[in-house]
């Protein structure tokens, strides 16, 4: 009976964690981007995400300027330009190679990152991984 009951606590918590990790995805906007200019389209109509949480990474701690502006768009080619959120890292994030940063109550069918800024370092790179959670 105890062997019964602990089965089904592990399927239970199973289903929960499977559940749990289905509400959420990571996108890579940007990979490596050392010229300015937008990122490719990602598709993320599936997962209905209201909420975004950024990291924007860049490889050089010597650069002494990084913007990025997140955009989405409910299907098609044509972005606002005020996208849905701008982030400039501050001195301390660029000092250590990453800013993160945070949208609520943003669905969107196609996101994608353009780097607005890239001043000063040596050769750095953009990434950008943002989060979309339902």
């Amino acid at each position: 009976m105890n062997k019964k009951v602990l089965v089904l606590i592990a399927m239970m918590l199973s289903t929960c964690i499977c559940v749990m990790t289905a509400s959420a995805d990571t996108f890579e906007l940007l990979k490596g981007a050392t010229t300015t200019g937008p990122g490719r389209v990602n598709n993320v109509s599936y997962g209905e995400f209201r909420t975004w949480s950024c990291d924007v990474l860049v490889s050089d701690n010597a650069t002494t300027a990084v913007s990025v502006r997140i955009e989405g768009n409910q299907g098609g080619s044509i972005f606002a330009p005020s996208g849905m959120a701008q982030y400039s890292l501050t001195s301390a994030e660029l000092a250590v190679g990453i800013g993160s940063f945070s949208i609520t109550d943003m669905p969107v069918n196609t996101i994608r990152a353009n780097l607005l800024t890239l001043t000063g370092g040596n050769a750095p790179a953009v990434t950008v991984r943002c989060t979309g959670v339902k």
